[in-house]
């Protein structure tokens, strides 16, 4: 991926916390109201004996951001940090946070870090650019796994974690604080509407499982916390559910004719998904080839 696709530049970046229920907060970029694809989100819950957070972000700069924010409500500690995928902008920060602080993953994200981290931290580098903070980067992966489900008590306030299917890598988790409707999601949805899925590792029928999922263990008053920008509603998943439907039939109908690269490229364009900042480099340079298997 060239520079010219970076859709922010991690220097730049400052974190702050947004309340979303008594005890519970997403930490989004301060321009999160300004663009529909900003720096990861991360988020964290407060108990009566201590706190939960969800995603360490990319580098140390800002990992220490979101502890920053989390000590400003509470000196209570950070027992448990969860990361949604192994995808470095979620997890890269791990390093930097406290020696006790306890890391949670699925047992896929587990294998990854410790099988292929310098090759997803040089993957990084490659993505966010030198001087980005990647290279400072220590890899540490979980204490804990979860290969379905788990519940973390924190004194007074549960989160239920759980893998209800492959969105955009194996391991895949979202948070759940169920006594206030809220779920943080991490990239099964990449960012509010005119966002749609990053196919990354194609398997776009698994994906679409798993979103109709999602769909239908929430309600309409849930709050979404996505892996980038502001908070969703479930109906919003119906747009990246409505995405991948139509463009697994065209593709799927590009096959059966047999069309050309330039006929495929005109009958795929899905325009009314144009929208999207990120559309000319995620819509035909990662999911047309993931859907068409031309990777």
């Amino acid at each position: 991926m060239q520079q010219k696709n970076r859709p922010f530049e991690l220097a730049d970046v400052q974190m702050r916390a947004r309340r979303l229920a008594d005890g519970v907060f997403a930490v989004m970029a301060s321009d999160i109201e300004e663009t529909d694809h900003t720096a990861t989100n991360a988020g964290f819950v407060v108990g009566d004996s201590s706190v939960l957070v969800v995603e360490s972000l990319s580098n140390a700069r800002l990992a220490s951001q979101v502890i920053g924010e989390v000590s400003k409500i509470t000196s209570l500690p950070i027992r448990f940090l969860v990361n949604t995928s192994f995808h470095g902008d979620h997890c890269f920060g791990n390093f930097a946070f406290p020696s006790d602080t306890v890391i949670v993953h699925h047992d896929a994200t587990k294998r990854v870090i410790d099988e292929r981290f310098e090759q997803d931290r040089s993957f990084m580098i490659g993505l966010l650019g030198a001087n980005a903070g990647i290279e400072e980067t220590v890899a540490r992966s979980a204490d804990i796994t979860i290969s379905a489900s788990g519940s973390f008590d924190l004194g007074g306030k549960q989160v239920d974690i759980e893998h209800i299917g492959f969105a955009q890598t194996d391991g895949d988790l979202i948070v759940r604080v169920r006594e206030d409707n809220i779920v943080f999601v991490g990239n099964m949805l990449q960012a509010p509407p005119p966002a749609f899925p990053w196919l990354l590792e194609g398997r776009a029928e698994e994906a679409l499982t798993t979103y109709r999922r999602l769909h239908d263990m929430l309600d309409e008053h849930t709050v979404i916390v996505p892996g980038h920008g502001g908070a969703m509603r479930r109906a919003d998943i119906l747009y990246s559910i409505g995405y991948i439907e139509k463009l697994n039939g065209l593709a799927r109908d590009a096959r059966d004719k047999g069309l050309s690269s330039s006929q495929i490229h005109e009958a795929l364009t899905m325009k009314e998904y144009s929208g999207y900042s990120m559309y000319d480099f995620i819509h035909f340079q990662v999911n047309v080839p993931a859907v068409l298997g031309t990777e």
